[in-house]
């Protein structure tokens, strides 16, 4: 399945290229060998693939997905096949978290976008749910930023930052902790994407 995630990256990025040309990556050297959590802003339907394209060609990891796309009978299949994970909104998705868990502990990177929607105005709050992926799986966290502001056929830039622990006073986080946590991953996003819009 790798060999074809690779191959479909290599064309999709070809097609992408078409509309933004221009394709900058800053902080690459940040990411980690093993597995982190990958948490940045989201501000457009492609942010995926551009993460995916950043992190490094080819390279496999999982994302958390809203369960609705996955419900659309070829692209949910499509979805599922490249190991991305669906998650049902406004409710504790035992399901998903456990997956999302063992992949992580199995060596593999996750992204997440704590906004839990796309968002091209104001920030919203952050959601904790991949603060609380990393504190339980004993893994960085990693912040990204994705240019906000594009145009067709204009640039692109992506940012990584440097990876850093969840601090929590023990195993067992509070509620505040993970709020806490979950605002200070999408400052550090946020930070990343001065100078860049």
């Amino acid at each position: 399945m790798r060999f074809w995630y690779g191959f479909l990256c290599g064309v999709v990025r070809a097609a992408m290229a078409l509309w933004h040309p221009v394709f900058r990556v800053t902080g690459r050297g940040h990411i980690p060998e093993g597995p982190c959590v990958i948490c940045g802003n989201h501000a457009g339907m492609a942010d995926p693939i551009w993460a995916i394209f950043a992190v490094r060609n080819g390279t496999f990891f999982r994302i958390l997905a809203k369960d609705q796309v996955m419900r659309v009978p070829v692209l949910g299949r499509f979805l599922r096949w490249i190991g991305v994970i669906g998650v049902k909104r406004g409710e504790s998705d035992l399901a998903a978290v456990k997956t999302a868990l063992r992949a992580l502990k199995n060596g593999e990177k996750l992204l997440v976008f704590p906004e839990g929607t796309r968002v091209k105005g104001a920030r919203i709050p952050a959601k904790t749910g991949a603060v609380m992926l990393a504190q339980r799986a004993g893994c960085p966290v990693l912040p990204m930023y994705i240019q906000r502001r594009r145009r067709p056929f204009g640039p692109l830039r992506v940012a990584f930052g440097a990876p850093y622990w969840v601090e929590t006073a023990g195993p067992r986080p509070t509620a505040e902790e993970l709020r806490r946590e979950a605002d200070r991953v999408l400052d550090a996003a946020y930070a990343l994407g001065e100078g860049i819009g």
